[in-house]
């Protein structure tokens, strides 16, 4: 194939399969509801997307508090507002939390902690759309979002003491 054909026809390609993508969807071919896993095609265009929106949008050069008195009352934000989905790592989910799809992260996971501080502070405070997590920007003042974030930093050194006592106030 030439590169004049191949620049033609990759296009094309690319168009007629977002075409019978957008037709699935519209026949309803996907099915939406909770109770449905989704697709590892779907993972990964939204783990994608997400990851881009994250890192364009998180902000930059700042960092969470880690003096001892951020990090309790952080502790203290997670009981009242986290704790009910995430749980605790290692622990059960709430019945909430089993109902969500896709599922609630574990925020003591690599996943979340290799992200920076700045990106988690933007989920925390936007929230994520069409998955369960709620934005606390306009409930929670800047400072105990920060706070969050301090505290999920040494979520996943907890003790087993100390995760029982988190979960105790569940």
């Amino acid at each position: 194939m030439t590169r004049r054909q191949l620049a033609v026809g990759l296009p094309l390609i690319l168009v007629a399969l977002a075409g019978l993508a957008w037709g699935a969807v519209a026949l309803g071919a996907v099915d939406p509801s909770a109770t449905t896993r989704p697709s590892r095609l779907e993972k990964v265009v939204a783990r994608a997307a997400l990851d881009a929106a994250v890192r364009a949008r998180a902000p930059r050069g700042k960092t969470a508090p880690v003096d001892a008195a951020s990090v309790e009352h952080g502790r203290e934000a997670y009981r009242a507002h986290c704790l009910v989905c995430h749980g605790v790592p290692g622990g059960e989910q709430s019945s909430i939390a089993a109902g969500l799809n896709p599922p609630v992260p574990d925020l003591a996971e690599p996943e979340t902690q290799t992200r920076t501080d700045g990106e988690l502070y933007f989920l925390v405070s936007g929230g994520v759309r069409l998955t369960g997590m709620p934005g606390f920007a306009r409930s929670l003042a800047e400072g105990t979002r920060w706070e969050l974030v301090a505290f999920l930093r040494v979520l996943p050194k907890l003790g087993d003491e100390e995760l029982k006592a988190l979960s105790a106030h569940r």
